[in-house]
């Protein structure tokens, strides 16, 4: 039972590895309220000595050796990080019928926790991560606003690398780009290849072309089809500028980090 690949692993505050679990009932919930936490059972649990000795403490232990657990990891099938969630405090806690080594916990769980309608896609990324540019296209909605939930979470792994040299040109394949989300999605693997993370709103975008995201500016991007996001972008919001659209803001601030745009 040991030798078996863990969905989910439990981070402590200082990044050490808490435990291995098989599975979670619960990590996927309805849409909560701001500040609304819920309850998750973590199953099959292979826990650290660390926490066993915490869970098989007193009260009084448990109380001056706090267990500081952080957030719950996703992996995916090959057991790579594929995304992280806060957890709360463990409140209860049970042999796990799996196994005699492993337990069952139930911890406090909310906050950032994935949609239950949108569960499809993170089980289309674990299983397969995107290994070319466009598999978002058939998503549409709430689905293709998850799948950019889901680059952006699992960024924290894929960054850390050091910039490509400024001068560089990157092409932006602008077919799909009918709505925000697929806009930063398509940059994202403009920049950064098939479920690369460049920005998931105005101000990271506006981050990510400061450095540290897999590109030095200034550079040149050529938007191919843009066309089609000049027409699907063009609502105005609050905060701009009167008559500016959400496209030309986003032009604006590439333009302002030295990116010479090429519209195709």
């Amino acid at each position: 039972m040991d030798d078996v690949q863990p969905k989910f692993l439990l981070i402590a505050e200082d990044e050490q590895i808490f435990s291995s679990c098989l599975d979670v009932e619960g990590v996927f919930v309805e849409a909560l309220e701001d500040g609304e936490l819920v309850t998750v059972e973590i199953l099959g649990c292979l826990p650290s000595q660390r926490m066993r000795d915490y869970l098989s403490g007193s009260k009084r232990y448990r109380q001056r050796n706090p267990l500081g657990l952080e957030a719950i990891r996703m992996l995916d099938t090959a057991g790579n990080p594929l995304a992280e969630f806060w957890m709360g405090e463990i409140i209860d806690w049970r042999p796990s019928p799996l196994s005699r080594e492993r337990v069952d916990l139930v911890a406090r769980w909310g906050e950032d926790a994935p949609s239950s309608r949108a569960r499809h896609v993170w089980e289309r990324w674990r299983t397969a991560r995107p290994d070319r540019i466009n598999q978002w296209a058939g998503y549409v909605g709430t689905d293709r606003e998850e799948w950019l939930t889901i680059v952006r979470h699992n960024s924290r792994w894929r960054t850390g690398h050091p910039d490509r040299p400024s001068g560089r040109t990157y092409d932006l394949d602008g077919t799909h780009v009918t709505d925000k989300a697929g806009f930063y999605v398509a940059i994202g693997e403009a920049i950064n290849g098939p479920g690369g993370y460049f920005g998931c709103n105005l101000d990271a975008l506006s981050d990510c072309l400061r450095g540290g995201f897999g590109a030095e500016a200034p550079f040149t991007l050529v938007w191919h089809h843009s066309h089609i996001a000049r027409e699907s972008l063009a609502f105005s919001f609050e905060g701009a500028d009167v008559n500016a659209t959400y496209f030309d803001v986003i032009r604006t601030i590439f333009e302002e980090h030295g990116v010479d745009i090429v519209l195709r």
